[in-house]
């Protein structure tokens, strides 16, 4: 009878413990039509950022000196780029972009804490902590019968 127990109480703690894991990164990110349009226009800006960037080392490549304006059309695109990046990651709050200055591999905190992952990791201690408690519990009440 106490394998029983203890091969029940097993399972209802992997059960609890399945269930009870974060599903936050199950779920797919939430695209809205300013994200997508965001997103296209950052990736044109790009586009015309290393165009222009192109034509400009390709100038000095050829062995010709690229004049104040072509200097000015690679700075423009350079910082249109930055901006449209700037506004799809302000609409586009789920993406995962790097961030902090970590390069050592160790990880950081340097994004915050998700206070959801904090509250299921707190509901999570609590569980094991209470299943813990039930097998304690059946184990004492039925070592004093014995």
């Amino acid at each position: 009878m106490r394998s029983l127990t203890t091969l029940l109480g097993t399972a209802v703690l992997g059960a609890s413990l399945a269930l009870a894991a974060p599903a936050a990164y199950a779920a797919a990110p939430q695209t809205t039509a300013e994200c997508s349009k965001a997103t296209a226009d950052a990736q044109k800006a790009e586009s015309d950022y290393n165009a222009a960037k192109a034509d400009y080392e390709k100038v000095i490549k050829d062995g010709g000196h690229p004049d104040k304006s072509q200097q000015d059309q690679v700075t423009q695109a350079e910082q249109n780029m930055n901006m449209t990046a700037s506004t799809a990651a302000r609409f586009c709050p789920d993406a995962k972009v790097p961030s902090g200055t970590v390069h050592t591999g160790v990880g950081s905190t340097s994004e915050g804490s998700n206070s959801t992952e904090i509250a299921a990791g707190i509901g999570l201690v609590a569980v094991v902590g209470a299943g813990a408690l039930v097998i304690a519990r059946r184990r004492s009440g039925s070592s004093s019968q014995v």
